[in-house]
């Protein structure tokens, strides 16, 4: 073990180039993974633990960090692919001198092992470091935070978390390093030194390129062998993570959003045994009269339609003027049971025509006496509650038929529920003026607190109210959190396919220098990396970016949810296709730049140098 140990570490030394490659991957991978739970608890303890928003920003978090766990140790599987493949005739020496198949396996784990122990606590410093300077950047917006419930964001780490931190890349690690530990271990003395990074070529016939760039790039596309497919592995794996973390992100964001309510002020009644047509009409004249805006009112009457899945729906009542500014006139008669009209869903199939009887037999029958695709106030759909619910369309009728069909009064424990709704920007003043209606009304604030008993509720969504400053302050930073997970995921897929390509380059050193004596010039010798890059682009992308998509999309129908999901499909879509494109086009530019700075330094020293060092 001592001996292994000795021999190890001193190759791990002399690798040079190929242990530079291999660490700036591993230390990417560390950053992005102690960054990922550093950031999620900061920004979960900044709106305390115990709310909502906390407990989904740590799950989050968790969720990326089992996601990056996942890919990054894929991908660190195919760089040390990379690294065993240069270690090759190293392994086959030692197996030639008697080293057994365990020790072979434990060279590896100790190559992994020093990668650990020297990327897990310098990518802790590093996300420690970053998120440190992030949250001072962002001290003057953090300061103007405490109206919004948020008593300040600062970095904080625990042992906990720092102990994760650093286990977590230590088992990637090791975990990437098992496949090719059990190659080394079959490796033999002949195998090692033929090269078993090249295979031989198979018998097909192709037509070939003429000139010598592609003619040779083709041929070594074929011979690569394992090479090639871990090339392919690598940026198929880059693909699907960066696929997988901008769907996560949008997803996040947009779930967040479809939360908004999409009215600005509501106040809610219920009301038992209660006359409530004297209170609506004071809550619309107060409105009206402090604000001057719009207002509307509408209640949930517990009417429903069932008759299958896709004729289903629920009645809401309208306010008569409302009623008539959204339909373009009074409500229609009709015999044979309460007139409504049908208000169809924006997309999906029509559930119901004009002159339908529904509910017939019982005391809920409703004809619809016509239908009206204009868009309903805001909040009568409630947050699209009902939409989701019923994605048919709802009926709407008028304050005034559902209350001369049914009366206004409530006996028994039967309530009802009203919604009243301003359309104002500014709430100073209609606050205390609807309080001061509300009590001079007779309405408590307390539910059930008598036998005759109207209770009310307000909200303030108002744009300076505290509930929406601290919405937005809340999708800032998840804009912030998803943005630096977004990047540290691009990162973390650049570094590794630097790493790849890096090692592959320096492994074919000794081909690129036979190439240089045999007379081509290193513009020859670059045109055919490139072209062994876009094959390699190809392939990958091909296989990957459909997949992708489709995970894209999965991933945020997990988030939205049915029916928020089809209302902006087209959008997902678009966006999932900007995702596909910026990859292709990303990926395809870092293969070529690491690619060309690679055959730099692999070209660096002279030919025969080279050759004698093989």
């Amino acid at each position: 073990m001592k001996a292994m140990f000795l021999v190890t570490w001193r190759q791990w030394l002399r690798g040079g180039a190929r242990t530079w490659f291999v660490a700036f991957s591993a230390l990417v991978c560390s950053a992005m993974l102690a960054a990922v739970q550093f950031g999620g608890f900061s920004l979960a303890a900044s709106f305390r633990l115990e709310s909502t928003f906390a407990q989904a920003v740590l799950a989050a978090s968790q969720f990326m960090e089992v996601l990056l766990v996942i890919f990054l140790a894929v991908l660190l599987r195919g760089t040390f692919a990379m690294s065993l493949a240069q270690r090759t005739r190293i392994l086959g020496q030692l197996a030639s001198v008697g080293a057994t198949r365990r020790q072979l396996r434990q060279s590896v784990w100790l190559d992994a092992f020093f990668l650990a122990a020297f990327a897990a606590p310098l990518g802790v410093l590093c996300a420690a470091g970053g998120l440190a300077v992030t949250f001072w950047l962002m001290k003057p917006f953090i300061e103007n935070l405490a109206v919004y419930g948020v008593q300040g964001i600062h970095l904080v780490i625990t042992p906990g978390s720092v102990a994760l931190a650093l286990a977590c890349p230590v088992a990637t690690l090791l975990l990437a390093a098992t496949g090719t530990a059990r190659r080394a271990a079959r490796l033999t003395p002949i195998e090692a030194v033929r090269g078993a990074a090249e295979t031989p070529p198979r018998s097909v016939r192709r037509r070939e390129p003429r000139q010598a760039p592609a003619l040779l790039a083709s041929r070594s596309v074929r011979r690569a062998g394992g090479r090639f497919r871990t090339q392919i592995s690598i940026i198929m794996v880059c693909a699907l993570m960066i696929c997988t973390a901008d769907g996560f992100s949008r997803g996040l964001i947009q779930g967040y959003k479809t939360q908004f309510s999409t009215y600005n002020y509501r106040v809610y009644l219920w009301a038992v045994n209660t006359d409530t047509e004297e209170l609506l009409a004071g809550l619309h004249k107060t409105g009206a009269e402090v604000t001057g805006a719009r207002t509307w009112s509408t209640e949930r009457t517990g009417w429903r339609v069932w008759e299958s899945q896709t004729r289903s729906s629920v009645l809401i009542t309208l306010d008569d003027e409302s009623f008539a500014q959204w339909y373009g006139g009074p409500l229609p008669e009709a015999q044979g049971g309460l007139a409504c009209v049908y208000a169809p869903p924006e997309e999906g199939v029509v559930a119901f025509a004009a002159g339908e009887l529904l509910n017939e037999g019982t005391e809920q029958a409703l004809t619809v006496a016509d239908v009206c695709t204009a868009s309903l106030p805001a909040g009568v759909l409630w947050q699209d509650t009902y939409m989701a619910m019923y994605p048919n369309g709802v009926l709407v009728t008028s304050q005034s038929a559902f209350d001369a069909l049914r009366g206004t009064e409530v006996t028994g424990e039967d309530k009802r529920e009203f919604e009243f709704f301003v359309d104002t920007e500014d709430s100073s003043q209609l606050t205390p003026a609807l309080i001061q209606t509300l009590t001079e009304l007779g309405a408590s604030e307390r539910y059930f607190g008598g036998q005759t008993n109207t209770g009310w509720q307000i909200e303030d969504l108002t744009p300076t109210s505290p509930t929406r400053l601290y919405q937005k302050a809340v999708q800032v930073l998840l804009n912030v959190f998803v943005g630096g997970f977004e990047v540290l995921t691009a990162l973390g897929c650049g570094a590794a396919l630097l790493g790849s390509i890096g090692s592959e380059t320096q492994l074919r050193r000794r081909e690129f220098a036979l190439l240089r004596s045999a007379g081509m010039t290193r513009r020859e010798v670059a045109a055919m990396l490139r072209r062994e890059t876009l094959l390699r682009c190809a392939w990958s992308l091909g296989l990957s970016l459909p997949v992708g998509v489709a995970l894209w999309l999965c991933i945020a129908r997990w988030l939205l949810g049915n029916h928020t999901y089809h209302q902006i499909l087209l959008r997902l879509l678009v966006s999932a296709g900007l995702c596909a494109g910026a990859i292709a086009l990303g990926t395809l530019v870092i293969c070529l730049v690491a690619e060309r700075a690679a055959l730099k330094v692999a070209l660096h020293s002279d030919i025969r140098g080279d050759l004698m060092r093989e």
